[in-house]
This record gives structure tokens, C-alpha cells and sequence, in this order.
């Protein structure tokens, strides 16, 4: 999503100033005459045997590479947990504002109609290549404009994708797009004024885009994964005293019986779960969970079966 012009300068500034991230390392990427950057991190040492996997973590509109990784923490989960993770960089106009092309959002990438379903692509292929990362295992994340790609990507590239976790980012393409088996994962505020949880314009946004809403984007992958109606709620412990309640709303599928997954966040804004948030300008911020233990949880029990419908990653 991407942020009025005043809050974007401070938005950055905060969001790379946040917690200090492992380290990671600049690489790039030649294609389609472009040279597209992203930022990488590796364990210090990969078990022998051990499955690799990877995580492509994509930020948010206005936001970059950099800022992502500190602000989530997800290098630092990474190195405990022993994956990989990509923090690819989106387009801008000499730098600034960095946006993705989720479809209907967000800014300079949309408005260019800029192939970043064939960049990340192109980036899964090369690493997985490069780094002997099990192709059955590579996982998308992202928040906000970065959760809505983290969809298209997951819509249009199935075979490429194990499973897809959005923070405060909704589906920015058709629902009849959603077709393959990808178990998904989301977090939201029901509080967020950047990507309202019941869909619309946030009225901390100057982007002219009706975001859809949660209810809409679970419903597509319910659909997609052939999941059932019917949820498992579960309310969560209220362990930290932040003004938020967070509910776990699971739709089961015939062979997972966490194949959509919500987080549901009473009073929560555009934020991180487990993170600080910078509440003056992002919202509320739980502290009941942790999104990177979570999604960690859920990507590692999502390898991709060679057996799914459709898995022709082209």
C-alpha cells in the first residue's frame, strides 16, 4: 500500500531504524534487459541432509528491501530456524517509493504495468539453482502492497509456490484468478486505515484504490484449495496488555486442516505481528503473537506436493 507523500519519508526512516536484523547481502538480477536488485540471506552453515528452504519476503508499497528485513525481524528467524530468505526490491522512480504490480496496486509498478511476476520468478529459478533450495519448498511472504503480490505471484506461478502468507495485504486480482491449490496464510487489523479489513480506501492513503476485503480474499482461497465453509475459531490468550485480541480462524481442506488460515486482530493496525509497529502512524501493534514464528510454523509444514493439480510452474 502505498503511503500519503508526509508519512512515507518518516514510514522509512522508522521501519530501517527498527531492531537489528542478521545480515544479509546485496545481489542482483539481470532480466529482460533490467537490472533488478534484492537482498539475501543465507544460515552460516546449511546441516548436511538438511532440506533447504526459502522464503521470498516482499515489502511493502513505498518501503525497500532493506527496510523489511529490519523491521520484521525474519532474518533474525532465519538464522535460528536455519532457511533462506530473498527481500526483493520493487520499481520506483529513481529509487523512491518503491512499489510491486499486484494487479489493481499500487503506484509506479502498476501504473508501468512492470512484470514482477516474471522478476520473482526468475529469482525463485535462480536461486533455487544457484543454492540447492528444495523446489518443493519455497514460500512467499509479504505485508501490505508485498502480501497482495505475495497472491498474484502464488495465483499465477502455483507450481513455483508451497504456500503464501500476507500481512495486511489483500487480493489485488480477480478472485476467478485464485485457481491452484496454495495454502494461504493472513494477518489483519481490524483496525488498519492503510487496507481496511472490510475493504475500500484507508483514510491514511492518497492511492485511488478500493482494496478488497479480508472476507473476500479468504473466500478465493477457500475456493481454490477446496476448503469447507465451515471454520475452526479459536480466541487466542490475551498475554500482553496492547489493546488487541487475536482470533485463529481455520477452513480445512480434504488433506489440511489448516489450509486457509486467518489471524484475526481485534484492534490491530498496519503492522507486523510481534514487531514494533511505530503505532503513532501504523496503528496498534499485537504482541500476543508472533508472525514470524507462525508463518515460519505453517511454511515448514506446506511442502508442495508433487501430486497437486496444476503444478506446471509456467
Amino acid at each position: 500500500m502505498t503511503p500519503p507523500p508526509r508519512l512515507t519519508s518518516l514510514l522509512l526512516m522508522l521501519l530501517a531504524s527498527t531492531g537489528a536484523a542478521a545480515a544479509s547481502q546485496v545481489e542482483t538480477l539481470r532480466i529482460d534487459g533490467q537490472t533488478r536488485q534484492y537482498r539475501l540471506f543465507t544460515p552460516s552453515a546449511w546441516a548436511p541432509g538438511e532440506t533447504r528452504s526459502l522464503v521470498i519476503a516482499l515489502h511493502g508499497g513505498g518501503s525497500s528491501a532493506r527496510a523489511l528485513e529490519t523491521y520484521s525481524g525474519l532474518s533474525d528467524k532465519a538464522a535460528q530456524a536455519g532457511f533462506m530468505v530473498a527481500y526483493p526490491d520493487g520499481s520506483a522512480v529513481l529509487g523512491r517509493l518503491r512499489t510491486w504490480n499486484a494487479g489493481t496496486c499500487c503506484g509506479y509498478a502498476q501504473k508501468k504495468n512492470v512484470d514482477d511476476v516474471g522478476f520473482l520468478s526468475a529469482l525463485i529459478d535462480s536461486l533455487v539453482r544457484r543454492h540447492g533450495v528444495d523446489s518443493r519448498r519455497v514460500y512467499v511472504a509479504g505485508i501490505s502492497n508485498g502480501g497482495m503480490m505475495a497472491y498474484r505471484l502464488a495465483a499465477e506461478r502455483p507450481g513455483q509456490i508451497a504456500a503464501v502468507a500476507s500481512v495486511a495485504g489483500t487480493l489485488a486480482i480477480p478472485p476467478e484468478q485464485v485457481r491452484t491449490t496454495v495454502p494461504m496464510l493472513h494477518f489483519h487489523g481490524t483496525a488498519d486505515r492503510f487496507v481496511p479489513y472490510d475493504g475500500g480506501r484507508g483514510d491514511r492513503t492518497l492511492a485511488d484504490v478500493e482494496h478488497s476485503s479480508v472476507d473476500a480474499t479468504m473466500n478465493a482461497w477457500i475456493r481454490a484449495n477446496q476448503a469447507g465453509d465451515r471454520a475452526q475459531v479459536r480466541e487466542l490468550p490475551d498475554s500482553a496488555d496492547d489493546g488487541t485480541r487475536v482470533w485463529r480462524i481455520r477452513h480445512a481442506s480434504p488433506r489440511d486442516p489448516g489450509a486457509v488460515t486467518l489471524y484475526r486482530i481485534e484492534g490491530g493496525g498496519h503492522t507486523w505481528p510481534g514487531r514494533a509497529g511505530h503505532e503513532r502512524l501504523l496503528g496498534p501493534v499485537t504482541r500476543d503473537i508472533s508472525a514470524n514464528d507462525i508463518l515460519w510454523d505453517f511454511f515448514r509444514a506446506h511442502p508442495r506436493p508433487d501430486d497437486m493439480p496444476g503444478m506446471n510452474p509456467r
